[in-house]
Parts: structure tokens; C-alpha cells; sequence
């Protein structure tokens, strides 16, 4: 797998439909691994298209069950806990301070240079 082939992997998954167009087209037609990605990427695609035409609604209360069923875990507390403020607050002022150290570092440099 050269460059272009490894480029074309890349971009083919945001292309919509699979369809290759500009520069790469001609390599996608020349190279067997890059046309049959392409070809599948259109086939999935095809296939993807014809699925919009399933809806399906959703049960009432599926949310509620689901998150009930999944336990505490998922569930958000309903009171902020105030044992999670010192650390919280102390990450604060350990990334101010880098901050802080990372401006005075380039000021310090601008100025020497």
C-alpha cells in the first residue's frame, strides 16, 4: 500500500456514497485494493440509504426503563458532593499555575531573542 492508497482509505469514509472525484479517481480506477474499498463503501451506502425508509418509534418510557434498569451508576445525583470541591479546586489552581508559567516562559523568550 503506497501513499495514495493509504490517503484514499482515509478519505473514503467521509465521502458520502463512495464516489471518488479530483485526483484520486484515477488511481481508485487503476488500483484493485482502492476500487474495492470504494465499492464496498458504495454498497454500504446503498444499503444505509435503503434502511431510512425503516422508522421505528421508540416505546413510551423506554428512556426511564433503560436508565432505572442500568442503576445509580447512570442515574445523576441530585446534590452536588462537597467532598469533590477540594480536589476540584486544587486541579484549578495546578492548571492556572502551568498556564500562567507557559505565558511567562514566551514572554520571557520574545524579550530575549
Amino acid at each position: 500500500m503506497n501513499v495514495v492508497c493509504s490517503a484514499i482509505h482515509v478519505v473514503l469514509p467521509t465521502v458520502g456514497d463512495g464516489t471518488i472525484v479530483g485526483p484520486f479517481e484515477s488511481h481508485v480506477e487503476s488500483c484493485v485494493r482502492c476500487s474495492s474499498e470504494a465499492d464496498r463503501y458504495r454498497s454500504m451506502h446503498r444499503e444505509l440509504k435503503g434502511l431510512e425508509q425503516l422508522l421505528d418509534v421508540a416505546p413510551r418510557g423506554l428512556t426511564r426503563n433503560v436508565l432505572t434498569r442500568l442503576g445509580p451508576v447512570a442515574v445523576a445525583d441530585r446534590e452536588p458532593r462537597r467532598d469533590n470541591r477540594i480536589p476540584v479546586a486544587a486541579a484549578a489552581v495546578v492548571a492556572t499555575a502551568a498556564a500562567g508559567t507557559v505565558v511567562l516562559l514566551r514572554l520571557y523568550r520574545e524579550r530575549a531573542a
